[in-house]
């Protein structure tokens, strides 16, 4: 194995990706006058591209212990730093998912609305999954570190790239602002986290919190520092998913950056981020997750409840999901907080996952089924905000009239969303909560259901709306054909996760298996 074939095949959606963004800036370069619909067509062909080179690189994923001597060598500068693993494959199809869904519903939006742009949005949103991509393979903290700056810097200019919208411009300026604060705040953490463990490294940070490895689980007497180094970098982590206290970005950056951005923010760079929080949490710091579990299960209980509570009283529907979203991430952290040393077993080999072993799958299960069901969502918001030119949740009263496909994807939608059977949000809720019960959290699973139930009182007045109200006007609500068809394709998919429950979750379970890599193994 060469060093070319070696970063080829560990890298090989990453390095597509990277050349398309290229080819489409030089593209533009070369024909300015080329039609902004041909921009969006091949960055569809760079996602389609990647999931594709995805499923060949699942066949070339090395069996554990066949590499000769010579093999781990020349992977080795690869490997150190930059993981093409189980795990990362999973959350980069669920990047690429989301992501492919984005650029469906932003190819009209973009030739309708943004007149000034020519490449360079496309562009921008091709280097953005990259740079999710790497988040999602990230095992060292600069290399993490790096990711997210990228990712982060390209969110920023897409969230404000309505220049002549003031909303927009407030969008990327809070955006950025809470960015850079949390990212300062991170990197002490990190430099606290080296200075007590001499590595940034995440295998080697938990090779160094647990000597003694194998069955005995998650070891004590971490050093204070180190865990305040953690805890400082949970900022950067909950900023990329919005969880509570570094969420305040969220509903002003949603409401407003252009849609199609809001649903990338929502969906791939949220997956991305549940990535590099289970890189941290579960594989870096699962020896010392006695110190933060409780921390995380009370940064869930608020995230979903202060989501759900702040959803109820608003009257945009972007700036709903952008609470909804915020409540989604509380879920998600539960199944982090019911982090076992069965888990730990799991990552490290030393256990196989049984079927009663939800947390860590439930997790990556979730995440697969929000993304389809809040991009379907997003479809059909796009495809209100085509027709009538805003996103008020008033204007969506007697939508089933005016566009009954389109009422009823958002209803199957914010079923899923709410945890209705047999949808994916359904089953991704039971194991997490399930988890939650059987690591002695039944309290936190309790206020997971209680805040399920106040979720639907918002996602069900926008159905009421839809279905019960007389619409203001009778014309009919159209949408470009890209729009309805990833609406289409959402709701297919958390119906089918919903009825191929077990692939699914087995899936998720066979993605955690052996991904810690411990020298002392």
């Amino acid at each position: 194995m060469t060093v070319w074939q070696a970063l080829w095949e560990k890298m090989a959606p990453e390095l597509w990706l990277a050349l398309s963004g290229f080819f489409i800036f030089a593209l533009d370069m070369i024909f300015p006058r080329l039609p902004k619909r041909n921009y969006g067509a091949l960055t569809i062909l760079a996602f389609l591209g990647a999931l594709i080179l995805i499923g060949w690189q699942v066949n070339k994923l090395p069996v554990a212990g066949a590499e000769t001597a010579q093999q781990q060598r020349i992977i080795f500068w690869l490997t150190y730093a930059f993981a093409a693993d189980r795990l990362a494959i999973f959350f980069k199809v669920a990047i690429l998912v989301g992501a492919l869904l984005v650029a469906l519903v932003t190819v009209d939006y973009v030739e309708r609305n943004l007149s000034f742009a020519k490449a360079e949005f496309y562009g921008i949103l091709v280097f953005a999954v990259v740079a999710l991509c790497f988040m999602a393979s990230a095992v060292e903290l600069i290399t993490l570190f790096l990711a997210i700056e990228f990712a982060s810097i390209a969110s920023y200019i897409l969230a404000a790239y309505l220049r002549d919208d003031p909303k927009s411009a407030e969008a990327g300026l809070k955006y950025f602002l809470v960015g850079a604060t949390t990212t300062a705040v991170a990197l002490y953490g990190m430099s606290l986290v080296y200075g007590t463990t001499g590595t940034t490294h995440l295998y080697e940070i938990a090779e160094k919190l647990s000597p003694s490895l194998g069955e005995r689980g998650p070891a004590f007497g971490v050093h204070a520092f180190t865990m305040l180094g953690l805890f400082l970098m949970l900022a950067m982590l909950g900023f990329k998913v919005s969880m509570v206290p570094v969420h305040g970005w969220a509903p002003d950056a949603y409401e407003g950056a252009p849609t199609p951005v809001t649903a990338f923010l929502s969906v791939a760079s949220k997956a991305a981020g549940m990535a590099a929080f289970l890189r941290v949490l579960a594989a870096g710091f699962g020896p010392a997750s006695t110190g933060w579990q409780i921390v995380l299960a009370s940064l869930s209980l608020v995230t979903m409840t202060f989501g759900n509570l702040g959803a109820l009283w608003q009257r945009n529907i972007k700036r709903l999901m952008a609470y909804s979203s915020i409540a989604q991430v509380g879920y998600l952290l539960i199944g982090i907080a019911a982090f076992t040393p069965t888990d730990w077993s799991i990552l490290t080999g030393y256990k196989v996952a049984q079927p009663t072993d939800f947390g860590l799958p439930g997790i990556l299960y979730f995440v697969l089924g929000y993304a389809f069901a809040n991009m379907a969502a997003f479809a059909v918001i796009i495809w209100v905000e085509h027709s009538l030119g805003s996103s008020e949740i008033e204007d969506y009263d007697g939508l089933a009239q005016r566009a009954p496909w389109a009422a009823s994807m958002l209803t199957v939608a914010f079923l899923s969303l709410i945890g209705i059977p047999p949808l994916a949000g359904f089953f991704g809720k039971f194991f997490l909560f399930g988890a939650a019960i059987k690591s002695g959290l039944a309290w936190l699973a309790i206020a997971g259901i209680i805040n399920s139930v106040v979720s639907a009182a918002y996602y069900l007045e926008v159905v009421r709306r839809m279905f019960f109200l007389q619409p203001k006007q009778v014309e009919p609500v159209t949408a470009p054909s890209l729009v309805s068809g990833a609406a289409v394709i959402g709701v297919l998919g958390a119906f089918i996760l919903g009825i191929f429950v077990n692939p699914a979750f087995q899936w998720a379970q066979n993605s955690l298996y052996d991904i810690v890599k411990l020298a002392s193994r």
